[in-house]
């Protein structure tokens, strides 16, 4: 605060006086931020300080020379506020861009020779256009700013953004305290800008209002960088190399606790490996055991379709030639129950038929490739239009459907899913059935819709399980296995069934495959 009331005394003094210490102050900050990141260089993880350092060497030679062009010096030739103000704009473009282009250099290299040349090319030219009248006016005497020098300012303005938000970004490079400075350091240059795009007299309040903002915006710089490198260097210059530093303490100290852990987890490991081997004993007596219930199920398999058959068969067969026509039999009540005999077996056979591929169809080796359920679905609804030629139907089958699973098992499931939509919808003047996958980029939901008889959602959780029907026989016929097939197929290819459905108004089965 002192020192911004000494700027005011020199301002009432001498207004010359006054631009001439607060160039001077840039120039110098400006020059000891390149020093110290030009003799820092081979110490610095980033390239972000030494890029600005190398650009502020030249800002603060073109910031020389304007505060030397000022109106009043009379050092160069014609005096005038033109030359000065050309000078800073061109200075506050290098500042602007160097600030702005600085966050791309944080993490990758820089060679600083090279980038000193350039510069100096740049700033020769600049200087040269200037100079040979070459650069655009920007300051008119008697009507004041031009066009080019305002919007020289806002352009600069938007680089000095740009660069507060690349500053953000890299934010982690940094320790906290210089991360705010700069960022304020950098408001207050913004400020500045738009200051001086407002005034009309090189010695006006909003020339004046400029450039203590620009004094406060160096010193802000100067407290990021300067005194921070001067006192506390490790948080500025070294801080990734005092982070490893304190990173290969921790590990030291920790070293002999992690030895430690690791003879403990080592004792963890051997038990581990007894355990299992144990485990893998026990998998093996599991096999036996499995492989043991398999053979059981065989010998129930051939119990059912042999000693249940034969007797079935007999059945079936005499009732047959008690029904032959001509055929004494003593009354017509007696002869409806031979009827009521036949049926009875025949429906007992199909029973069985069905155990035994529920059987053989969820416990066979899975042969997985891939399958064309389009192609599948148009061969099951064909041979549903044989099977009823007189019935009306509407089959929409979505085109192009794939899937990887067993061919001759995903059969099985759109033979039953489709069966049953064509016997549930027999009641319908034409059955509608549609068969595709559901919308969305997720999982693969494929789905059956009809617009059949439907059921009630309370028994649909127990529609999959053997023998269970949500509908009586009376109404529609069936042994109750074939959802149960269907669902341990599905579930043999890691995926899973479920359904909607209401009354009277259709029914919908979705199923995954893994």
């Amino acid at each position: 605060m002192a020192v911004m009331v000494g700027l005011y005394l020199a301002r009432l003094y001498n207004y010359l006086l006054f631009h001439t210490l607060v160039e001077l102050f840039a120039v110098l900050v400006a020059g000891g931020i390149f020093v110290i990141a030009w003799n820092a260089r081979r110490f610095m993880a980033n390239n972000y300080l030494l890029f600005v350092g190398i650009a502020s060497l030249f800002v603060g030679v073109v910031d020389l020379l304007h505060a030397l062009a000022y109106k009043g010096m009379a050092i160069f030739p014609g005096d005038d506020a033109n030359l000065a103000t050309q000078l800073w704009i061109g200075a506050r473009y290098l500042q602007a861009s160097a600030l702005l282009v600085a966050p791309f250099f944080l993490k990758r290299t820089l060679q600083p020779r090279l980038t000193v040349g350039i510069y100096l090319g740049v700033v020769v030219l600049l200087l040269s256009a200037i100079f040979a009248g070459a650069f655009p006016v920007c300051f008119v005497e008697g009507s004041g700013l031009t066009p080019f020098k305002k919007g020289s300012e806002y352009l600069i303005v938007l680089f000095l953004g740009g660069a507060l938000v690349g500053l953000r970004r890299a934010a982690a490079a940094f320790d906290r305290a210089v991360v705010t400075l700069l960022a304020a350091g950098i408001g207050l240059f913004i400020a500045a800008e738009l200051a001086f795009t407002l005034y009309t007299d090189v010695y006006g309040i909003a020339n004046l209002a400029g450039h203590f903002l620009k004094f406060a915006g160096f010193f802000l710089v100067y407290k990021a960088i300067i005194e921070t490198a001067l006192t506390r260097p490790y948080d500025l210059l070294f801080r990734e190399l005092k982070a490893k530093q304190e990173e290969i303490e921790t590990l030291n100290a920790d070293l002999a606790a992690r030895a430690d852990e690791l003879e403990e987890a080592n004792c963890e490991l051997e038990a581990t490996l007894a355990d299992l081997e144990s485990a893998n004993l026990e998998l093996e007596a599991t096999n036996r055991e499995l492989e043991s219930a398999n053979l059981e199920l065989e010998a129930f398999n051939y119990t059912v379709s042999h000693d249940l058959r034969t007797p079935l068969t007999g059945i079936s067969g005499y009732c047959q030639l008690l029904t032959l026509p001509g055929l004494a039999v003593s009354n017509e009540e007696g002869k409806g129950f031979i009827f009521q005999i036949s049926a009875a077996a025949e429906r007992m056979n199909q029973m069985i038929n069905s155990l035994l591929d529920f059987s053989r169809l969820t416990r066979g080796a899975l042969h997985r490739s891939s399958v064309d359920l389009s192609q599948l679905a148009i061969d099951v609804a064909a041979e549903l239009r044989l099977s009823t030629p007189a019935r009306r139907g509407v089959f929409t089958i979505g085109p192009g459907l794939t899937a990887d699973g067993d061919p001759k098992l995903l059969r099985v499931v759109l033979e039953n899913l489709f069966g049953n939509a064509w016997k549930y919808s027999g009641k319908r003047d034409e059955a509608v059935i549609a068969f595709g996958r559901r919308p969305g980029a997720g999982e693969a939901v494929w789905f059956v819709r009809d617009n059949g008889a439907g059921f009630d959602m309370t028994k649909a959780a127990k529609m999959f399980a053997p023998f269970q029907r949500c509908h009586p026989g009376a109404e529609f016929s069936g042994s109750g296995i074939g959802l149960a097939t269907v669902k341990r197929i599905v579930e043999r290819h890691g995926g899973r069934i479920w359904a909607e459905g209401e009354p009277d108004k259709g029914a919908t089965f979705y199923f995954t495959l893994g």
